[in-house]
């Protein structure tokens, strides 16, 4: 197979030298490719091998919702001191989310996963050996800055999925992340009781060492590849999917558009995309400040709710019941609930508008959390507020990886990504600390800012539904 740089004289396909007469060669990209060779078991393993991976991360995110009123408890720690644990993972994540876009744009997808597995089971190992709070805040910041590479496998998964199933199979994607939050919660629950909280810090990073042996069946990125000059290994890739998918390549030369200069943070602010940026970045931070919103208000309002009695400690050590498990779980379904809803509409109404929905009824059902309920109906709301927070979180996930072509594509996930811990790091004070000095302003606080974002992303200016991925800005 002969391959072209797209800025060389025959760019356009045609013969020109050792003939008398131009013949035109047919040529391709890798957009056309990834369309020809469809969705197939390539896809599937994919999407196996970065649920995985996935699925690994929730386990670490989620551990902050659990964790918390354990510590409190054991290091008498006050709800400031609990807040910061939460605070400090996702300061991690924002130092280094840009970061890792970079070193995924020009490096690689698959290298940089390596790295950023590697980092996350590590320092979590670490993180049981904690002797005080001081190192305990340390090494959370470290596994906090590995987590912020956690959208290097959503943009290689977004990368090889033909248009028509690119939503609704990104969609599905979300299943890995809340079967990860689910067993986590699910597994608290038996180790804690049993045998402590550190031991649930160690089966929490175990997984990361297992998915490294994993990611070597994990493909780099064609789109990348060629992005970096490297188009007969993209072609190789390219070649053993289609065998794969028992699917044929197109006729012709593998090509490649003029070189961008990959990974240039200037590209997000041009004309083209410096009102998508800004609007994506806020839809970014809206999104984790909703859902970690709940994650971590789950505990606080249950233990709220609860009114224990003979307990006077001064710094609120209540630790979670059986029934506030269960609780937690059911609410952690709505995830799963929320996806079939998100599927019917992401590819008929589109992308924007059903943002917009899942940020309205976010902010809706957050506000109905300060009426006092039993507790199977604040359950049921709880339930509501983790499905559609989790649908923000999905629709920016999926617009971003779409809008944004392939040179800054992972910058600017990483860039969006970053503005998105910056959320989740102020939500704790706002899910824990004001929280217990009232409920009423809390849930109002999250409930202003969904309907923002639900209003913000109505407007954005590019829809992206039923759109090839662009490959050059």
């Amino acid at each position: 197979v002969e391959l072209q740089e797209g800025s060389m004289d025959d760019s356009d396909g045609y013969q020109s030298a050792g003939s008398t007469t131009s013949t035109r060669i047919k040529s391709y990209t890798v957009e056309e490719a990834v369309e020809a060779i469809g969705f197939g078991w390539f896809q599937v393993r994919l999407f196996f091998l970065c649920g995985l991976f996935t699925a690994a991360d929730a386990l670490e995110m989620m551990l902050l919702a659990v964790l918390s009123p354990v510590l409190r408890c054991e290091w008498q720690l006050t709800h400031f001191h609990v807040a910061l644990i939460t605070t400090v993972v996702f300061i991690g994540m924002c130092i280094m989310a840009p970061v890792w876009g970079v070193i995924g744009d020009r490096y690689g997808r698959q290298v940089t996963l390596y790295m950023v597995t590697l980092w996350i089971g590590y320092f979590g190992f670490l993180t049981t050996f904690s002797p005080s709070f001081v190192w305990l805040l340390i090494l959370r910041g470290l596994v906090g800055s590995g987590l912020a590479g956690s959208p290097q496998g959503f943009a290689l998964m977004t990368e090889y999925l033909p248009s028509k199933s690119r939503a609704k199979m990104l969609l599905l994607g979300n299943i890995a992340w809340a079967s990860g939050t689910l067993f986590e919660i699910t597994m608290a629950s038996f180790v804690i009781p049993s045998l402590g909280w550190r031991w649930l810090l160690v089966f929490s990073a175990a997984p990361s060492f297992i998915i490294v042996i994993l990611l070597k069946w994990l493909p780099e990125s064609a789109r990348y590849l060629v992005a970096a000059g490297n188009k007969e290994d993209a072609m190789k890739i390219l070649q053993k999917a289609a065998k794969i998918n028992n699917k044929s390549l197109p006729e012709g030369r593998l090509i490649a558009s003029v070189a961008a200069r990959r990974g240039d943070f200037r590209n997000l602010f041009s004309p083209e995309y410096r009102r998508t940026t800004l609007q994506v970045w806020f839809m970014w931070f809206v999104s984790a400040f909703s859902y970690y919103g709940m994650v971590l208000a789950s505990a606080e309002i249950l233990q709220l709710h609860n009114e224990r009695s003979g307990e006077t400690d001064t710094c609120m050590c209540n630790q979670l019941k059986s029934d506030d498990y269960v609780a937690i779980i059911i609410s952690t379904l709505g995830e799963f609930i929320n996806l079939p809803i998100n599927m019917s509409l992401i590819d008929r109404i589109g992308r924007r508008y059903t943002g917009a929905i899942n940020c309205a009824c976010c902010a809706i059902f957050f506000i109905l959390l300060q009426i006092h309920m039993p507790q199977q109906l604040l359950t049921a709301i709880m339930f509501m507020v983790r499905g559609f927070s989790q649908g923000m979180f999905s629709f920016a996930y999926i617009y971003t990886g779409e809008v944004y072509p392939t040179s800054i594509r992972t910058l600017g996930i990483g860039s969006a990504s970053a503005w998105a811990r910056v959320g989740a790091m102020i939500t704790p004070f706002v899910a824990q600390v004001l929280l217990d000095k009232s409920v009423q302003a809390a849930v109002w606080v999250y409930g202003a800012f969904g309907i923002s974002a639900a209003v913000c992303a109505a407007l954005l200016p590019i829809e992206t539904k039923g759109r090839d991925l662009p490959v050059s800005s």
